[in-house]
């Protein structure tokens, strides 16, 4: 079965096991959650002292080891790149010290530690190509707080973001089906266009995507009323990439519908085993526009800062 990106919620309203929170002595770089989207502009960084401000995410591990921080309170989704196998987007892992834990606050916190560049794998299965370790942080005063700020607290509190990385593992999956895997009692096999309707329709045992399908367009018209609700002119950008994403995922229905695939040598590579594959004739400029969409979200999430 394919994994779902709705992983098992690790920790919502626990507390964390206690850790002495301390600013750090020393110089660092400030960073932001923008500039962390792109990895090439951290590389001059590696292994130097840096800090950032965010929020500790709700899925932060129990043990207080370890913290992912995010730039928006109230996170609790997992927050992965659709069909990733769990890559961490927008999403920052910081290290406690050794033999320090750190103490769950859902208040605005700075980070500080040391920036390390490399191929990270926690023991949740998240993925990441970077971490800050030897970490402490300190709580900040948001009292005083922007408009910009106050904007994006407000949004962040109604949970429509964790509702739009659902809908971009819906739609990734409406433009990619062919490139995913599923366990059948066979063996792994890739999904073949009569599979299609398994992981969408809600008769289906197997319908991991019901929760969008099932509604159609009033899916999408949700959100948008949702993130509209909060403040329709500040947020006019992403209500945009929400509208396009709908068009997406109808043109990505229709073609299915139509019956616009044929069978095709394997040409993903996963098996190295020359199997047959379905693919939608529309397949690459499919998934083009979906990169695309969710390229600006992901900078347009990492965009806020405090």
């Amino acid at each position: 079965m394919i994994k779902k990106l709705s992983a098992i919620i690790l920790c919502l309203f626990l507390l964390l096991p206690s850790i002495v929170s301390c600013k750090d002595d020393g110089p660092s770089q400030l960073l932001s959650f923008a500039q962390t989207t792109n990895i090439s502009n951290l590389s001059e960084l590696n292994n130097s002292q840096v800090s950032i401000i965010g929020y500790m995410s709700t899925l932060s591990p129990v043990d207080g080891s370890f913290m992912y921080l995010m730039n928006m309170p109230y996170q609790s989704c997992p927050f992965c790149i659709p069909n990733s196998d769990n890559e961490l987007s927008n999403t920052i892992a910081v290290y406690a010290k050794k033999g320090d834990e750190f103490e769950f606050t859902d208040r605005a916190i700075k980070v500080t530690g040391t920036l390390q560049i490399g191929n990270y794998n926690d023991y949740y299965g998240y993925k990441y190509s970077f971490r800050i370790a030897d970490a402490t942080y300190e709580i900040l005063d948001t009292s005083d707080m922007d408009e910009s700020l106050r904007l994006w607290q407000a949004l962040a509190s109604t949970d429509v973001i964790s509702d739009i990385y659902a809908m971009y593992d819906y739609v990734n999956f409406l433009c990619m089906w062919a490139t995913y895997s599923v366990d059948w009692d066979s063996g792994k096999d890739y999904i073949h266009a009569g599979d299609v309707m398994n992981f969408l329709h809600s008769e289906n045992y197997t319908a991991q995507f019901a929760y969008a399908y099932d509604k159609g367009d009033k899916y999408f018209d949700d959100i948008i009323t949702t993130v509209k609700s909060v403040d329709e002119n500040a947020f006019a950008d992403l209500i945009s990439n929400i509208e396009d994403a709908k068009a997406l995922a109808k043109e990505a229905l229709d073609e299915f519908n139509s019956g616009n695939y044929s069978a095709t040598k394997e040409y993903s590579g996963k098996f190295n085993d020359g199997r047959i594959q379905y693919k939608l004739h529309k397949q690459d400029a499919l998934e083009k526009k979906m990169d695309g969409l969710w390229s600006f979200f992901s900078h347009w999430l990492g965009s806020w800062e405090i």
